[in-house]
């Protein structure tokens, strides 16, 4: 089995249970402000659900950035380069 492929999928299933949290958490709050944090964390993870481009490495670098912040939940060095796609000798 490709060694990618299951980083991306052990990512994606990271990604996706702390979105889930996240939303039951910021739903049980109820205000504004974390309808907003749960619009910016889904905008994140929408964006880096998509294959990476050559020209979207700043818009890849704000989701990352959003998807920590708003989730609470730090990337490793490793993962971090996987969505950005600069693993293993870059683009």
């Amino acid at each position: 089995m490709d060694w990618k492929l299951v980083v991306t999928t052990a990512l994606a299933a990271g990604i996706g249970a702390a979105a889930g949290v996240f939303a039951l958490t910021s739903t049980a709050g109820g205000g504004i402000e974390h309808q907003a944090d749960a619009k910016m964390l889904e905008i994140g993870i929408a964006i880096l659900r998509e294959p990476a481009r050559v020209d979207d490495d700043p818009m890849r670098s704000w989701a990352v950035r959003v998807v920590e912040k708003k989730s609470g939940v730090s990337f490793s060095d490793q993962q971090r380069a996987v969505l950005l796609k600069r693993a293993a000798g870059g683009r």
